[in-house]
């Protein structure tokens, strides 16, 4: 991936990042059992627009008659959470093809710590996987991703815990989730609309590594 005259980005997360700049790759790992190598830069809403509305639509794929609002919605939030210091945004890459969408926010000022003791150094980690990677099914790179961004955030000091929700209707992702060292942690809402969260110690990563 060519970082030419591409913006770096240094210090901690979840600062505020010029929403139209095109930032510099910031994480490079490489799976060898797998063959692939992963890598993520922070999203600009100006290069990575056609990426955001795959993204949008991926939410609610049967209603494709609302993939402009989805569209329109998203770009807001992904602006709104670029510009401030609340979290941040990252494009993730399999050998250099778009495949993920990774947003990390600062979980004491966000609504998810309601449903259970949040701690200083708590973090809010949200993974969004397109369906095909360069033709590939992206389920193969699933694990892979669960692995490469927690590591990475947890190479910022600030970063003690991450915490996730999982859909209890999505059994794979809990899947992929747990073998990645997340462990359940709380549920949200009830009846239908029940999410899982799931937790991931920094400390615990270092010890199993």
């Amino acid at each position: 991936m060519n970082n030419n005259n591409k913006r770096p980005f240094d210090g901690e997360l979840c600062q505020p990042l010029d929403p139209d700049a095109t930032y510099g790759v910031v994480c490079t790992k490489q799976f060898p059992r797998e063959g692939i190598t992963l890598s993520l830069r922070p999203l600009s809403l100006t290069a990575d627009d056609t990426l955001v509305r795959a993204f949008a639509i991926l939410e609610m794929p049967e209603r494709k008659e609302l993939a402009e609002v989805l569209y329109r919605t998203k770009k807001e939030e992904l602006g709104l959470l670029t510009i401030s210091d609340l979290g941040q945004s990252f494009i993730g890459f399999i050998d250099d093809q778009p495949a993920f969408l990774v947003s990390i926010y600062r979980m004491q000022q966000n609504n998810l710590g309601r449903y259970y003791s949040s701690l200083p150094g708590d973090y809010r980690i949200h993974l969004e996987r397109l369906s095909l990677v360069g033709g590939r099914d992206a389920e193969t790179f699933a694990l892979a991703i669960w692995q490469a961004c927690p590591a990475w955030f947890f190479s910022f000091p600030e970063v003690k815990r991450l915490i996730t929700t999982l859909d209890i209707e999505r059994p794979l992702e809990k899947q992929y989730c747990r073998a990645a060292g997340f462990r359940p942690l709380a549920r949200t809402g009830g009846g239908p609309d029940w999410e899982e969260l799931y937790v991931l110690s920094g400390q615990e990563l270092k010890v199993e590594g």
